[in-house]
């Protein structure tokens, strides 16, 4: 069925409009028109995921109605236009202001094989920065894994992928702001660092926004982390398709844990390393529930709890979501394993609002005094971002050969779980 646009005024589309792009499960979105944003656009390359907007656009009774005046569809941003999309949109060229968007994070994921530019997803920015020009957006707006900040370039060198980024974004007439922002650190219930990138044409550098919660409480006046037993209480009992159990010598080992540790993996001979450089096998950790979880990721092998009530079991799709703060009614089309990647892929809602409204307020304030760049030379990262990539060189020097000669062990997949939608 062909989807046509809600009809608002020029008035109420100017400044504020945008349009989205890899939109997922809604996470970004529902953040940013929270924010005050409004979406004309919004699409994916991902049917389940534009189901799950889809599903969750504009819902009877919904206090916040979600995607109002947005276009969505099904859509492969390397065959995609800005004309067809403002036309879908109903907007015209400069209408828009902001083009928002998380570009596939698996090509530098430390999940994945970080592959960068040579995985095709890895070359997903070109076609965001293109459509962000013919589109004459003011602001652009990305997320995308910690591991960008450190990720190596066609020149091989740890850094240069985010250095090239930067410079295309530049060439197209954006400077770009950086930061790491940790999701606990802005009240949400999960330890999940990820790289912001604001692209601007004028004005001041916009800011990020100051963190609200702290470790422990009273640190610097900030509240204190979210725990995930704060968070899941908020759920009605579970049903018994929720309960996850483990099975044969997982079961035992897991049964010996303390929760905050996990089954450890081999570990790999490294040069300054010669014990091993061990982690936790995935799939095989127990989370403590008095600290923010750690990050949701899209695979179904998520950490496991020890539930006083429902014994040892592993986190479900429900518990994920939440762990996100995405509303307890919003749905995830699919199957188990596609609802566990839509949820562990997304933008928690709640740090896309705090972005979001950082970036409104900046915009849009008429306070405001914007002071002139000449787009000639990219602004220096952050010190603390810096360090981080000189650390990684260090790093790669003195246990690079190690590493590479160590063996790659795949892990298996679980099989997918029958086709349902999810209700939160």
């Amino acid at each position: 069925m062909k989807e046509s646009a809600v009809p608002i005024t020029k008035q109420e589309t100017k400044g504020r409009s945008y349009i989205s792009l890899f939109s997922g499960a809604g996470g970004l979105d529902l953040g940013l028109e929270r924010a005050g944003w409004d979406c004309r656009y919004a699409s994916d390359i991902d049917a389940a995921a534009v189901q799950t907007l889809r599903l969750n656009k504009k819902k009877a009774g919904s206090t916040a109605p979600f995607l109002s005046n947005a276009f969505v569809e099904e859509a492969d941003i390397r065959n995609s236009r800005g004309r067809e999309i403002l036309s879908k949109a109903g907007v015209c060229r400069g209408d828009v202001a902001l083009l928002a968007g998380g570009p596939p994070c698996q090509s530098w994921s430390s999940a994945g094989h970080q592959q960068g530019f040579q995985d095709p997803r890895g070359q997903l920015f070109s076609d965001f920065i293109r459509l962000a020009g013919e589109l004459d957006v003011r602001w652009l707006l990305f997320e995308n894994v910690r591991g960008l900040l450190t990720a190596r370039g066609p020149d091989g060198n740890p850094g240069s992928a985010l250095q090239l980024i930067r410079s295309r974004l530049l060439s197209a007439g954006f400077q770009t702001a950086v930061a790491l922002l940790n999701a606990a650190d802005y009240g949400v219930p999960q330890r999940r660092v990820r790289l912001f990138v604001v692209g601007y044409r004028r004005g001041d550098t916009p800011p990020f926004p100051v963190p609200t919660h702290g470790k422990e409480l009273g640190t610097l006046g900030l509240k204190e982390w979210v725990s995930m037993k704060q968070s899941l209480s908020q759920l009605t009992p579970l049903s018994r398709e929720n309960i996850i159990r483990p099975s044969g010598s997982l079961a035992e080992e897991l049964s010996h844990l303390t929760p905050g540790s996990g089954v450890k993996s081999r570990g790999k001979v490294e040069s300054t390393r010669p014990g091993g450089h061990w982690g936790y096998k995935q799939g095989a950790f127990v989370a403590d529930l008095n600290l923010p979880a750690r990050t949701v990721t899209a695979s179904a092998q998520q950490d496991w709890i020890k539930d006083a009530k429902l014994g040892l079991r592993r986190l479900c799709p429900i518990e994920c979501a939440i762990l996100q703060t995405f509303p307890q009614d919003w749905i995830f089309a699919g199957n188990l394993a596609t609802q566990y990647r839509l949820i562990g892929n997304a933008v928690p809602p709640k740090l896309a609002a705090t972005v979001g409204d950082s970036l409104y307020h900046h915009a849009f304030a008429e306070a405001r005094i914007g002071k002139e760049f000449t787009l000639r030379d990219l602004l220096p990262l952050p010190a603390r971002l810096t360090a981080a990539i000189h650390y990684t060189v260090k790093e790669e020097a003195r246990n690079g050969a190690s590493r590479k000669a160590a063996p790659y062990r795949r892990v298996s997949r679980l099989p997918l779980i029958e086709d349902t939608c999810l209700k939160m």
